[in-house]
């Protein structure tokens, strides 16, 4: 029988699904609204979503951190901190608190739902890359040229053809989220750390 599964990239809409069937690309969906349902994916036997399920302190983010380098892994803080205003230098990144809302909702549906798992896209590019770190940032032509090239290497071939409303979705969120299903078809996928962290009896790490 047919695999189905999806990684999950947030965007402007709410979210952006890449589907893949037996590892291969199928389609991509628009989930709309931040407080999405995921609904549209009950379909799916996995899914890999780029936001953090869990609040920190969590060794899962200085584990990925040393695997891509650079600051594109954020440091996630006790749940109190994200019901704080923010204040700039009170030990939050202003990138990390804007998840909070994100970081609220995928928590507390991944608990009630064994399917989900946290993966970080630059960290399943790394491990695309034979664990070596991309030569150039996502948002750049060389990254997403660079990106589009490891994909196609393993088997997830896009096509533009086929996106529906995905198509206006940016092109590093879309990619972002093949890059999470990669992950989500994996059979062998690890974890940061191995084994996950357990927080609140929710295991907590970061797949690829």
């Amino acid at each position: 029988m047919a695999e189905l599964v999806a990684g999950v990239d947030g965007c402007k809409r709410g979210w952006v699904a890449v589907v893949l069937i037996d590892g291969r690309f199928r389609e991509a969906r628009v989930l709309e609204g931040v407080e999405s349902s995921f609904s549209e994916l009950a379909d799916m036997k996995r899914i890999a979503i780029d936001v953090p399920i869990g609040y920190g302190p969590r060794e899962a983010d200085a584990l990925a951190r040393a695997v891509v380098g650079g600051s594109s892994v954020f440091t996630i803080p006790e749940r109190e901190r994200f019901e704080e205003p923010f204040a700039e230098g009170g030990g939050i990144s202003a990138q990390a608190y804007a998840l909070g809302e994100r970081i609220r909702h995928v928590t507390t549906h991944a608990a009630g739902d064994g399917r989900f798992r946290e993966v970080h896209p630059e960290v399943c590019f790394t491990a695309m890359n034979g664990m070596r770190r991309l030569k150039f940032r996502k948002k750049s032509a060389g990254g997403a040229f660079e990106r589009l090239g490891l994909l196609r290497r393993h088997g997830i071939n896009v096509d533009p053809g086929t996106l529906g409303a995905a198509a206006a979705i940016p092109l590093d969120d879309l990619l972002d989220a093949a890059a999470c299903a990669w992950t989500a078809a994996r059979a062998d996928a690890v974890s940061l750390p191995d084994p996950p962290e357990l927080r609140a009896g929710l295991p907590v790490a970061i797949w690829y």
